[in-house]
């Protein structure tokens, strides 16, 4: 498994497919053949890791916007992410950031 710590990069790789239905992104990885669904705060950032980011913005963001406590979003984006990454459908530079 990828590990994904708070100075890694991640961003979504360009090798799927997405469409929404019904407000929930589906995911097709082209080279596995895999759906991933992403539906809660999964679309929000999926749409936040279009561009190299760090999981601290994204907690950050969620912590705002979803008035969430912080370690349980810290948490959560964590857990969704090693999932993307297990899945092929990011690339994590676990370089430190300048």
């Amino acid at each position: 498994m990828v590990a994904i710590d708070s100075g890694s990069t991640v961003v979504a790789t360009d090798n799927c497919v997405t469409t929404t239905i019904d407000g929930e992104i589906v995911l097709l990885n082209n080279e596995t053949g895999r759906y991933q669904g992403l539906s809660g705060a999964g679309p929000d950032i999926w749409d936040r890791i279009q561009e190299p980011t760090v999981p601290t913005e994204i907690v950050s963001a969620l912590v705002e916007e979803y008035d969430v406590d912080r370690d349980r979003a810290a948490n959560d984006v964590d857990r969704f992410l090693e999932t993307l990454a297990a899945e092929q459908l990011i690339k994590v530079d676990a370089s430190p950031t300048p």
